[in-house]
């Protein structure tokens, strides 16, 4: 049984990876945009087509959030036994980290120091 911090953080990681991802289709596209296909082809009911290869920082804060909020549901799932659930959010874990770096890489934005 889940006690209620845990159920309060599942619902905040929960909500940390689909806000981002129902507003802007984030995964979807990235995965779509590298993988060389047509990106027009999605299209959002709040931002245009071509929002975040114009904005690239708005890509990664958003991805940032959805992989704080997956990893606190790998933690949560990883407390509750729940052995498949935790290797896919893992496996996506591993997946966004990758689509990161080579967003970042491919990009034109310089870390501040």
């Amino acid at each position: 049984m889940m006690t209620k911090k845990q159920k309060t953080w599942l619902w905040i990681s929960l909500a940390m990876f689909a806000l981002p991802e129902i507003l802007f289709f984030t995964i979807i596209s990235s995965i779509i945009n590298y993988s060389g296909k047509d990106f027009l082809t999605l299209i959002s009911p709040f931002v245009d087509s071509r929002f975040f290869i114009n904005n690239p920082v708005y890509f990664f804060v958003f991805s940032i959030i959805e992989w704080i909020g997956i990893l606190g549901l790998a933690i949560v799932s990883i407390k509750l036994n729940k052995k498949l659930l935790s290797i896919m959010l893992i496996i996506i874990i591993l997946w966004m980290s990758l689509v990161l770096f080579l967003g970042y890489v491919s990009s034109n934005i310089s870390p501040i120091l």
